[in-house]
């Protein structure tokens, strides 16, 4: 159990390797021991769910019923009333079992049907209606540098790179640190560089074209933003490149095989996911909430539609791994010609 448990938390990158699993819980840890404790046990819940449904014991041993409910755990660590409160504790664990038998439904369409993965569709969605629900209750509590006052988006945003909501201008160089390494950090909703950096360690303890690509990734997102006069806040505290992080390390050698012309395509997406965030942030705005990992979830997806029976080879499900893993079955099959 504790071996799936931990392969969960690490498929929030699409990796499947327990030790990322373990460090990425560190990571979080050096900045909330409240929210490493609901990413393990939000995790560890979901696995015991999908057991106790008799659910595919294979499905479950690679973490797939698990690592929304890893991010129901964080969700509930950063927008519940806490920490340490056992009703907060509570409600994100009740929400990370409801959201195995949802998966289960995502799986049946998305992998069965379509051949494309499920993601973090489960908890993009429910994550939403949570947030949406959480202010008509006395549990709801928020981040202020993750979710954005309503009336900032009623104003022209200041492009300007800066930590503080008014003023404090940074330059490019440090901004870009912030903006890439906050942005990994993002994904598990914790605004801090140094969580960022130690998860690029946890993914490069499994692939370390990963760790290269959720870098660039994060910072292409931040980059888009960039170009188009994004409020700066939101870019240095990573919010326009946490979705393009994941899709950086989630196309390149997972979904896509490894080569330039994915590399190019990757790095499209990462810029699209950019720029998607920003409309789904805009479009959420008048109900105080962000749109999660929606973008990265319909950008991943709409990218494996796009490039199939394309010239860009999309590898089968079954076929998921990592690019080191791709280019040594690559060097194999030339070697046996």
């Amino acid at each position: 159990m504790l071996d799936s448990t931990l392969r969960g938390i690490g498929q929030i990158f699409l990796i499947n390797n327990p030790i990322t699993g373990f460090l990425l819980v560190i990571a979080v840890a050096t900045n909330s021991i409240w929210a490493a404790v609901l990413v393990l046990a939000g995790s560890a819940v979901s696995v015991l769910t999908a057991m106790l449904l008799g659910y595919d014991e294979s499905v479950v041993r690679l973490g797939f019923y698990s690592f929304n409910g890893a991010l129901f755990g964080v969700l509930g660590a950063v927008f519940l009333i806490g920490p340490w409160v056992l009703t907060s504790a509570l409600l994100s664990l009740l929400a990370a079992s409801v959201s195995v038998p949802i998966m289960k439904i995502t799986i049946e369409v998305l992998v069965v049907k379509f051949e494309v993965p499920a993601l973090s569709l489960t908890f993009g969605v429910l994550g939403v209606l949570m947030l949406l629900l959480l202010p008509a209750t006395i549990y709801g509590g928020a981040n202020v540098a993750l979710l954005q006052p309503v009336e900032r988006y009623a104003k022209a945003p200041d492009p300007h790179l800066r930590e503080a909501v008014a003023g404090g201008e940074v330059g490019i160089l440090e901004g870009m640190f912030n903006a890439t390494f906050r942005g990994i950090g993002q994904v598990v909703l914790m605004d801090s560089a140094l969580v960022g950096i130690l998860i690029v360690v946890a993914i490069a303890a499994a692939t370390r074209i990963g760790a290269v690509m959720v870098i660039l990734g994060s910072c292409l997102g931040a980059i888009s933003g960039l170009a188009i006069g994004a409020d700066g806040y939101e870019i240095f505290h990573g919010l326009w490149g946490y979705n393009a992080a994941v899709v950086g390390v989630g196309l390149f050698g997972i979904v896509l095989e490894v080569g330039w012309k994915s590399f190019i395509a990757t790095g499209v997406a990462c810029l699209s996911s950019g720029l998607l965030y920003g409309a789904l942030s805009q479009l959420l705005a008048p109900w105080g909430v962000i749109p999660l990992s929606l973008p990265l979830v319909m950008i991943i997806i709409g990218t494996t539609f796009a490039l199939k029976d394309s010239r860009v080879s999309v590898l089968s499900i079954p076929d998921y791994s990592n690019a080191e893993k791709r280019i040594r079955i690559r060097k194999s099959m030339k070697g046996s010609v």
